[in-house]
């Protein structure tokens, strides 16, 4: 477990990583970019343990999808320990950005088994907790509409709803600019979309057993949808990935790799923030 005073950290096989979400493939290529000409991880993955060795992936979707496509045999990641209760699963909203140019109420009103219908926004969250709904639309003039499930049973059903959220976010998804926000009340919405131009899509919240269930299953959640509440992320660990190329058996990478940790650890180069802090350099 990761204390105030160290993180855990450490090197697992790279196939022992489980995605619970689909990575944005921009981002994806950007970073990949980035590993291939400096071979440095500033921030790595954070992931929990599962049955049988394998790691369910928390954070860090996109870099743990460029070491997959670099053939790197051997990730760093800092592991938690899921059932802590201070780890909380949360939600992004999407704000499209000139949303206008895309006709998702026509979209979604044309895919099949739903019901797309308008919904008082006072009631939208409510509706999405109690999985009456599996998405939102807020369009342009502030109007909310829901993505309904033809039958009232479905809602139970997670598959069907990952096929209903995929189908929402490929609507919109590469043909308009999308920024995550968060938005906990109704009354958050006014000030999000005060351009005209800008509609929002909202989402359920999952569960964290639900996301074990999900990852167990092989099923995956569309990009963007969930995020993490992590205290105690290690940034910074800033480690060369040469290591993993140039050596040749798993024991000298674990082995390497153990020395790095010992190595910052007696340069005092640890250190916890108890505040909240702004990172700029990302």
């Amino acid at each position: 477990m990761s204390t105030h005073l160290a993180p855990t950290l450490r090197l697992v096989p790279t196939a022992s990583v489980r995605f619970h979400e689909h990575p944005e493939h921009r981002r994806t290529e950007k970073l990949l970019r980035r590993l291939t000409e400096d071979r440095m991880l500033r921030n790595p993955p954070i992931v929990a343990e599962l049955d049988g060795g394998q790691h369910l992936l928390l954070d860090g979707a996109n870099r743990m999808s460029a070491f997959v496509e670099l053939g790197l045999s051997h990730v760093p990641v800092q592991v938690v320990d899921y059932g802590d209760d201070d780890i909380q699963l949360r939600r992004w909203q999407h704000l499209l950005l000139e949303g206008r140019a895309l006709d998702l109420r026509a979209a979604y009103a044309k895919m099949p088994e739903i019901r797309f219908e308008q919904v008082p926004s006072h009631e939208i969250f409510r509706r999405l907790e109690a999985r009456e709904v599996f998405a939102a639309l807020v369009d342009e003039s502030h109007t909310c509409w829901g993505v309904f499930p033809s039958n009232a049973e479905d809602r139970y059903d997670l598959r069907r709803m990952l096929d209903v959220l995929e189908d929402v976010v490929a609507a919109y998804e590469g043909r308009t600019q999308l920024e995550r926000i968060k938005l906990a009340d109704p009354s958050d919405i006014p000030e999000a979309i005060a351009d005209l131009d800008h509609q929002v899509v909202l989402f359920p919240i999952f569960s964290k057993s639900e996301l074990v269930q999900l990852v167990t299953q092989g099923l995956l959640i569309p990009t963007g949808i969930t995020r993490h509440v992590i205290p105690g992320r290690a940034l910074g660990l800033n480690v060369d990935l040469g290591f993993l190329t140039t050596m040749e058996t798993d024991e000298e990478k674990l082995a390497h790799f153990r020395s790095y940790l010992d190595k910052i650890q007696l340069e005092g180069r640890i250190r916890f923030y108890q505040e909240s802090v702004f990172i700029l350099n990302e």
